[in-house]
């Protein structure tokens, strides 16, 4: 069994005061939570849900909006609705206490992430059953430096080092795992006090390999204002 952990508990923090919900603010005639309640559902591979609020009139809005998608999908699973973390790892830890015992693997989202599509959440779910952990990622295509003191002003001369791109990946969501390792990875980082990004540093805690998939199309992660026009004007492309 499949199950999909959508995270909507973020605080947004980037975005400014422009905007109160980056999740919920509309897009066009839809919004991102909505698209990524959508991709889920349209997914045939997934069996049950567990939405990730942050606050309670968040919950109510979180809710309407996956009963609008499991309208527009024709699709009604199982969903649980969990309050979220202070942190990314403590509401993924929330979310996995009220998934089904019969659940074996988990697909985490981070839904300001609305591009993604069912045809590669399904791929995930595929591979994920061979490799135990995957994410959608993307080889880097730029140049990266590393700057030696990174509180000085950029604009002052300072030692730098070009890093080797062929060996660093962007890292994106869904990322899907074994239930198993990602309970263990995370129970390590508790224990270790190490506060992880992301589901793949938690696994990599318990020394088990990951894999990645490129999707091959945008999948952009709304941060600031400016990128919920990138994401309307790619729905309407």
């Amino acid at each position: 069994m499949h199950a999909a952990i959508l995270l909507a508990g973020g605080s947004g923090r980037r975005m400014g005061s422009a905007v109160s919900d980056k999740l919920l603010h509309p897009i066009g005639s839809t919004n991102a939570f909505r698209l990524s309640c959508e991709a889920f559902l349209e997914a045939s591979s997934i069996d049950l849900f567990v939405l990730v609020f942050r606050d309670e009139s968040q919950r109510e809005e979180i809710k309407k909006e996956f009963e609008l998608a499991s309208v527009k999908t024709g699709r009604q699973v199982p969903c649980q609705i969990v309050k979220g973390g202070k942190e990314r790892w403590n509401s993924v830890s929330n979310a996995l206490s009220a998934c089904d015992r019969s659940c074996e693997f988990i697909h985490v989202h981070d839904c300001a992430r609305p591009m993604i599509r069912p045809e590669t959440i399904d791929r995930l779910a595929g591979e994920v059953s061979q490799s135990g952990a995957i994410a959608v990622a993307r080889p880097l295509s730029d140049s990266i430096r590393k700057t030696f003191q990174p509180s000085l002003d950029p604009h002052v001369p300072q030692k730098t080092e070009c890093l080797d791109r062929s060996a660093l990946w962007l890292m994106e969501t869904p990322q899907a795992a074994r239930k198993d390792w990602l309970e263990d990875g995370l129970r390590k980082a508790r224990k270790q006090g190490i506060a992880v990004t992301d589901e793949l540093s938690a696994i990599e805690l318990t020394e088990r390999k990951v894999a990645f998939l490129d999707p091959g199309y945008p999948n952009p992660k709304i941060t600031k204002e400016s990128d919920l026009a990138y994401v309307e004007y790619l729905l309407e492309k």
